[in-house]
């Protein structure tokens, strides 16, 4: 396993931490409805290259032309099937620059399996090659700026660069606790687990907006193939430290949980084990799926074997989540559901 990334990554998340995203303000009380607007999109599992993330990606141009997008989530599996070589690797160019070259806002990413693989795509067992990913971010020269990953795991606020945000979001690296392992030991399961605990717990004190939005690849519910953290594929205590780290840390304490992993889209209702936070997997930027069962969790609207992402509004204290469809032989795109809800 290819170990040399290990010096940049540590210098990139040191840099990352001392400058962050956006401004950090001094915390403020919760000022309830505020006289703010955030228009994004939550789109994963996208990077192929190929016709469907094309067709998306001209729908995305179409859907951010009449509504207005200010930045995108990106939720994951950015370059499949087996990640990135060098920050000079043509797939940057092939699976993400070229296909959203017409849309002119950042990307927020995060890191997938495919990210980081090993032995074979998708295996999650070398993350390793996902700094490189992290090392993008710092690319000087880059076709764009839209490719934003300042570390593994980093915060950033909505309206951006405003001193009094709507929203704070929560990049997390679900993929060291999620899969099954890492022979690197700077990723092994519980070390890591608490090291991202106490960041995460640290930013959730210390963030100020009256929306909290955590983002990551692996869903903590989920009706597709890969299923629930805890039980994912179908295997008991398969993705449990994740599944701890999420209950322990996240749950109740952000408003919305956004992942993708499976390849369908969910907007998904509150469970108990979760508190308030609603669940939603985007997970059709690039390929579509057939759900696994959809009882598994209770949903307000889900929809397989389709491309397709969220445009989410945030308006004050309502929630407004629009799912759109692609259609992947004809491209066409329909507004498929919508539905408003408030911060509780």
């Amino acid at each position: 396993m290819n170990k040399m990334m290990l010096p940049v990554l540590l210098s990139s998340v040191v840099a990352a931490q001392a400058l962050a995203m956006s401004k950090t303000p001094e915390p403020l009380p919760d000022v309830g409805t505020v006289n703010k607007t955030v228009r994004f999109i939550a789109i994963g599992d996208m990077g192929t290259g190929g016709d469907g993330q094309y067709k998306v990606a001209a729908a995305l141009e179409s859907v951010c032309a009449e509504r207005g997008c200010d930045f995108a989530i990106g939720l994951g599996d950015n370059i499949y099937e087996a990640g990135v070589d060098s920050v000079s690797d043509i797939q940057f160019q092939t699976k993400f620059e070229d296909p959203y070259k017409n849309l002119n806002f950042p990307f927020y990413m995060t890191l997938g399996n495919h990210d980081n693989s090993w032995l074979f795509g998708g295996d999650g067992l070398d993350n390793d090659k996902g700094d490189i990913q992290v090392d993008y971010h710092y690319q000087q020269n880059r076709p764009s700026n839209k490719w934003q990953m300042p570390a593994r795991y980093y915060t950033f606020s909505a309206p951006l660069n405003e001193e009094q945000p709507l929203i704070n979001f929560f990049s997390l690296d679900s993929n060291p606790l999620a899969a099954v392992g890492d022979a690197d030991a700077e990723y092994w399961q519980l070390p890591y687990k608490k090291t991202q605990a106490e960041w995460i717990d640290r930013e959730l004190n210390n963030a100020s907006a009256p929306w909290k939005i955590a983002f990551a690849h692996h869903p903590f519910l989920s009706n597709g193939k890969h299923g629930n953290a805890g039980m994912y594929d179908g295997f008991p205590g398969a993705g449990v430290v994740y599944y701890d780290m999420l209950k322990d840390h996240v749950c109740n304490k952000v408003d919305v949980m956004i992942a993708g992993h499976d390849h369908e889209l969910q907007f998904l209702q509150p469970v108990d084990k979760c508190g308030k936070t609603l669940h939603m997997v985007s997970g059709a930027g690039g390929k579509s799926r057939e759900f696994k069962d959809t009882e598994r969790n209770a949903a307000y609207w889900q929809q397989d074997k389709t491309l397709g992402f969220f445009y989410i509004e945030i308006a004050g204290d309502e929630f407004r989540a629009t799912s759109y469809t692609v259609d992947s032989v004809s491209g066409e795109l329909t507004r498929a559901f919508d539905k408003t809800l408030t911060r509780q």
